[in-house]
């Protein structure tokens, strides 16, 4: 049996949005940009640390994605901030008007 965690199956594309993150389970949100994305999720800058399975509404500033997601892992990047893993569960619209990049946003 292979105890080496699972590789992500799909590629993330460098790109970074200004995204709000809203909590569904807590009464707290963020102001924020990705680092980069895919269809089914992203990776994002934070000030803060977000707990693992917590639920969020994410929207970008500019452009018409928002979407659904869970956090799949939240750590430390050093100093004060972190990087935040997020898969999808719901999406829609897309990263950024100007680029093409996921057109219209799949649900996962």
């Amino acid at each position: 049996m292979n105890s080496l965690p699972s590789r992500r199956t799909e590629t993330r594309t460098p790109l970074e949005v200004a995204i709000t993150l809203v909590s569904l389970d807590l009464v707290t949100y963020e102001v924020t940009t990705t680092c980069d994305v895919s269809l089914h999720g992203a990776s994002v800058l934070t000030k803060q640390q977000w707990a693992p399975n917590q639920r969020l509404d994410v929207r970008s500033l500019q452009g018409s994605f928002n979407g659904f997601a869970r956090v799949v892992h939240c750590q430390q990047k050093g100093g004060l901030a972190f990087v935040m893993g997020l898969e999808f569960f719901f999406t829609d619209g897309n990263w950024n008007h100007d680029r093409g990049y996921l057109g219209r946003a799949a649900t996962g």
